[in-house]
């Protein structure tokens, strides 16, 4: 079951640092996911709010390459103890400052820049 309050709406000042910094690459792609603001690049969800966490995707290893995750928790949007695979809440050390909030971005954002583009879904038809 999901903690209380896991699910509101994040602070605007938080919003705005989140939006501040994101890369300003072409392909960073700002949109909502969860009802929440988000960042993709090439179709794969890249960062993110939750409540009042930042959410970082990064798949394939690309965790491995950044020491200051090592102790960084699954993000568990239902609280339901196990975590969504390759998502986690990025640690206050580093949402702690502007600063080193953007270069965590930007240098994640190297990483997963560099991954093939997702393959869209096929749309379902209706059985009707």
């Amino acid at each position: 079951m999901a903690s209380p309050g896991m699910w509101t709406k994040p602070d605007p000042a938080m919003v705005d640092r989140f939006h501040a910094a994101l890369p300003g690459h072409p392909a960073a792609v700002r949109r909502k996911m969860f009802g929440y603001p988000a960042c993709f690049v090439n179709g794969h969800y890249f960062a993110g709010l939750h409540g009042d966490r930042f959410v970082i995707r990064l798949p394939g290893g690309i965790r491995d390459r950044f020491p200051e995750l090592a102790e960084a928790p699954s993000f568990d949007p239902m609280g339901t103890g196990r975590g969504m695979k390759d998502w986690y809440q990025i640690p206050s050390s580093i949402v702690e400052t502007d600063d080193r909030l953007a270069d965590f971005l930007a240098a994640t954002f190297e990483e997963v820049v560099q991954l093939p583009p997702k393959e869209p879904k096929p749309r379902k038809t209706s059985s009707r």
